[in-house]
């Protein structure tokens, strides 16, 4: 079966967030698929062509992947080549409302192709802002009927009730997927953990969603020596400025330094190196970053807008209401003072037991051949 994604941004891109993961796990997981990714040739925010790309179709071993500069990007015609090209047997598409999702919905329907579209969590309610500038889009997707016989992948109940409401799509025609976790390549070992100190980090765009404020002001009551580490693009500029605000009136014994982006590849690694990860997201769909933190044993203190907060059962880490930021705090302390790893192997044994891969796998197998047969 040849699978064709549309991806609004892909690797070697680093300011996408979660959505390149998700297709990137996918393409790995489902190994008996031939997949193609179309996608930009530059980063978000950047017009600068990746280093390092061939024009044409370039092997990641996983996929096959044509990056695209702008004027061909966004043509109809130029899409409609590569569908020519390839025959694929289903477009994948990985948002509502970015520009190469409506592009491959007309591609879609122009060529008879069966479609499954990953909303990402666009229409749920931390995401699902400025509506009066969406439903006029929504709106015309369903009156021109580029939506009438499209499929959808939902990642929680939250969000099939969304797409049901907003795009009066049947349920019959809603699937749910779960989000594909990463898996890394080797196992990690972390540094001893020094009682009264702790290193703490923040992987994520520097967005207000992200709340990277909140967080900042957590550690300011902290009784002991915190690092607190921040990677990834910064998006907003002037959100930014006032982290850096707050940091410029923390305590001597609170270390805050932005170290820059990280490579896909260098996550795993990059969290291994931490007592916890401190992100008070206000909305995650899935929170990639929160499953690949886990998987390398490094606990969370996250907010419980997330999919993640069984952890609260299972001792892996911390989901609390953003309402109660001492709870954040009382969780920071505990790991400022812990002497010992084992809350470390906890975070390892959770995420083992929670990434059922083969339970996954099974899933997307039986959903996209199933649409190949209707």
């Amino acid at each position: 079966m040849k699978i064709l994604i549309f991806a609004g941004g892909f690797f070697p891109g680093k300011t996408f967030g979660g959505p390149p993961v998700s297709v990137d796990n996918f393409c790995s997981l489902m190994k008996e698929y031939d997949c193609y990714i179309v996608t930009s040739d530059h980063d978000n925010g950047t017009k600068d062509r990746y280093q390092n790309i061939t024009d044409g179709w370039n092997d990641r071993g996983n996929s096959r992947v044509l990056y695209l500069p702008d004027k061909e990007y966004f043509s109809v015609k130029r899409l409609d080549s590569v569908v020519k090209e390839i025959h694929p047997d289903i477009i994948y598409l990985q948002s509502l409302f970015q520009d190469l999702a409506l592009l491959g919905l007309i591609v879609a329907k122009r060529n008879k192709i069966k479609v499954i579209l990953a909303p990402r969590g666009e229409l749920c309610g931390g995401a699902f802002k400025k509506k009066y500038k969406k439903i006029p889009y929504i709106l015309a997707l369903r009156i021109t009927g580029l939506i009438k016989n499209a499929h959808f992948q939902s990642t929680s109940d939250e969000e099939t009730e969304a797409i049901n409401r907003y795009l009066k799509v049947p349920y019959e025609r809603i699937h749910y997927l779960t989000n594909i976790p990463s898996i890394p390549k080797k196992e990690y070992t972390h540094p001893p953990k020094i009682q009264g100190e702790a290193r703490l980090v923040f992987i994520s765009r520097i967005h207000r969603k992200k709340n990277l404020t909140f967080a900042l002001n957590c550690i300011r009551d902290i009784k002991g020596k915190i690092q607190y580490d921040i990677y990834g693009p910064i998006e907003d500029k002037e959100y930014w400025a006032e982290c850096q605000n707050i940091i410029k009136g923390l305590p001597d014994n609170i270390k805050v330094e932005y170290k820059g982006l990280l490579d896909h590849d260098e996550v795993h690694e990059a969290f291994s190196q931490y007592d916890a990860f401190l992100f008070p997201t206000l909305s995650e769909n899935y929170g990639h970053v929160i499953a690949e933190s886990l998987v390398v044993g490094t606990p969370v203190i996250i907010s419980n807008q997330t999919p993640w907060n069984d952890i609260n059962e299972t001792g892996a880490g911390w989901a609390i209401p953003l309402t109660e930021e001492r709870r954040f705090i009382e969780a920071i302390q505990m790991i400022v003072d812990a002497d010992n790893t084992a809350i470390s192997d906890t975070a390892l044994s959770y995420a083992k037991s929670k990434m059922k891969l083969d339970d996954i796998h099974s899933l997307y197998q039986t959903t996209f051949d199933n649409l190949i047969r209707t």
